[in-house]
């Protein structure tokens, strides 16, 4: 009778200790970005609310010194693979590491709420509503989120750079031929050359005539097996840039072997942060 007593008990004791695994497993902890914070600015200048993920470099509570700041839009998408690829080229090429402020478009690429096709066109085409905020979205960056964020934080103003992918690789293009000066790198990856037939040239046609001198760090990249669509504006735009001569223009372009649109932008991402925050350039 003791036997079966105490194996009763050991039986209630293992259930008991089953419900209260399972009831602790209903209560999962939300997972967080460490080091991190997201803020919500509503631009006047443009008239709509951005999300802003930034990204905190190790023992910056503690240091009095300014860092870099690495600007990245598509944030909603791009701001947790930056982390990881500043990452492995902090471990593997010990570049400094700087503070990461992703500029959120209303929502995930492709979701209902993106605005990535108002935010990144300089210009409005009829098939794509909304479309033109480019300037707008330029004029926030500058006037309301730079000086937001030189205040806020520990940021550098001369250690500045923008990164953009496809469409954002399209507004980079567009920062370069407007705000040369606001950014010590812009990176462009694939960018979206062939938007409005093209207009980007018209933009740099405009600068060229007035100025001599485009003096910024500049990463321009294509996939090789992308559509002739992406490929030839960017073939387009390289050689323009070295036919004009520019003064104070350090160009670098790659086309990046056997990668498409889609399986080109982490690749893209990595060679394209590892060349702007190694010095000398590293090229891999």
């Amino acid at each position: 009778m003791r036997a079966k007593y105490f194996a009763k008990l050991l039986c209630l004791g293992l259930l008991w200790s089953l419900s209260g695994v399972a009831a602790y497993a209903q209560q999962p902890a939300l997972v967080t970005v460490p080091n991190s914070e997201h803020r919500v600015i509503q631009s006047k200048v443009a008239g709509h609310p951005y999300d802003v993920y930034v990204h905190f470099p190790a023992g910056y509570a503690s240091s009095n010194k300014k860092y870099p700041v690495l600007y990245v839009v598509d944030g909603d998408n791009d701001f947790s693979p930056t982390l990881e690829y500043l990452g492995l080229l902090m471990a593997e090429y010990h570049i400094p590491e700087p503070l990461v402020v992703a500029i959120g478009d209303g929502g995930l690429i492709g979701t209902p709420t993106n605005q990535r096709n108002r935010d990144f066109t300089p210009t409005a085409t009829a098939d794509k509503p909304g479309s033109g905020g480019g300037p707008a979205f330029l004029g926030f960056i500058e006037q309301e989120l730079l000086p937001f964020v030189e205040k806020n934080y520990k940021a550098d103003p001369a250690q500045r750079t923008l990164y953009g992918y496809s469409m954002g690789g399209l507004f980079g293009s567009y920062v370069l031929f407007q705000k040369p000066t606001l950014f010590q790198n812009i990176l462009i990856g694939s960018p979206a050359l062939g938007y409005d037939n093209g207009k980007i040239f018209d933009i740099e046609n405009a600068y060229h005539t007035t100025h001599t001198a485009l003096p910024v760090h500049v990463f321009v990249e294509v996939g090789e097996l992308e559509t002739p669509g992406q490929k030839e504006p960017y073939q387009k735009l390289v050689q323009l840039l070295q036919a004009r001569h520019y003064q104070n223009l350090d160009l670098h372009t790659v086309v990046i072997d056997k990668v498409t649109h889609m399986t080109g932008k982490p690749v893209t991402m990595l060679k394209a942060l590892g060349w702007a925050y190694t010095s000398p350039h590293e090229v891999f």
